[in-house]
């Protein structure tokens, strides 16, 4: 009797530890939160809420490695899709695609509708080369939900990478008129435009995107962060070439610009891009 009260107590004391730690939360005391939650895991060390939400603090906090630790811990303590996703997702930001795909292939099989892990395997399928299993995953996804903005938006950028921008542009051109402001759907379609040597278009649509984000801080972001560290050396080269021709075709300018963005001067890339729409449009210049 008295160890079924002691058990009782203990409960009761471990679920007021966990209400504490959501309401520090609630109110944006992370810290106090957490140690709520480290307090309750002493009373109880198969709490899987508890290291669910402790886990997503570190999250929060940029802490990978620490909530890496208490999604798996959450995992022993329960089966749970949440415990598998969110564990998924740290190791995609870490780069660990493989194990990545080991957890979302986990959480497909205790849901097969879960919609975030379709898209999320599409994403690792993607960046490890299998387009192919990618375009499954996210048309899987569109399955669930063919509305679903975030499926439609990774069609688009799939279909870019895949060489397919008559797919890309119609894609893109259906989502904008659902958000015409999307600074990363409007940056995709001047990539289009310009790889596609349409660079009036281009020009333009990069003067759009300039707009919503005077910096481009967000869209050079998206642009560097598909170079490998490997090769902005070689693009500092191949830039500093072109910049020191005497004379510069259209193919030169159209290079240059992008050398630009990649090589971390977005300012400069639209202004070479604004001089060669000039060019062109003066008849001063060929088109590639």
């Amino acid at each position: 009797m008295a160890e079924a009260h002691d058990t009782g107590r203990a409960r009761r004391t471990r679920n007021l530890l966990f209400e504490q730690a959501l309401e520090a939360e609630k109110k944006g005391d992370l810290k106090a939160a957490l140690e709520k939650y480290k307090m309750a895991l002493q009373i109880d060390q198969n709490f899987f809420d508890a290291w669910l939400n402790a886990g997503a603090i570190y999250t929060r906090q940029g802490k990978g490695d620490k909530a890496i630790t208490c999604y798996q811990r959450a995992l022993v303590s329960k089966n749970d899709v949440r415990g598998h996703y969110n564990l998924a997702v740290e190791y995609y930001k870490k780069g660990d695609f493989k194990e990545s795909e080991k957890a979302l292939k986990s959480v497909l099989k205790l849901d097969t509708r879960y919609l975030n892990a379709h898209l999320l395997l599409g994403y690792v399928y993607g960046k490890t080369g299998r387009n192919d299993k990618s375009e499954i995953s996210i048309r899987n996804a569109l399955k669930i939900d063919p509305q679903n903005y975030q499926a439609q938006t990774a069609l688009a950028l799939l279909y870019f990478h895949t060489d397919r921008p008559e797919l890309a542009l119609r894609q893109v051109n259906i989502l904008l008129t659902k958000a015409p402001e999307d600074k990363v759907l409007l940056g995709l379609s001047a990539k289009i435009s310009l790889s596609g040597g349409d660079l009036r278009q281009a020009a333009a649509g990069f003067r759009k995107v300039a707009a919503r984000d005077p910096e481009l801080k967000k869209f050079y972001e998206s642009l560097r962060g598909e170079v490998p560290q490997e090769k902005k050396k070689s693009i500092r080269q191949k830039r500093e070439k072109i910049e020191t021709q005497a004379k510069k075709t259209a193919k030169d300018m159209l290079d240059l610009s992008l050398l630009q963005f990649f090589d971390g001067e977005p300012e400069h890339a639209l202004a070479t891009l604004e001089k060669l729409t000039a060019a062109l449009e003066a008849k001063k210049i060929k088109k590639p």
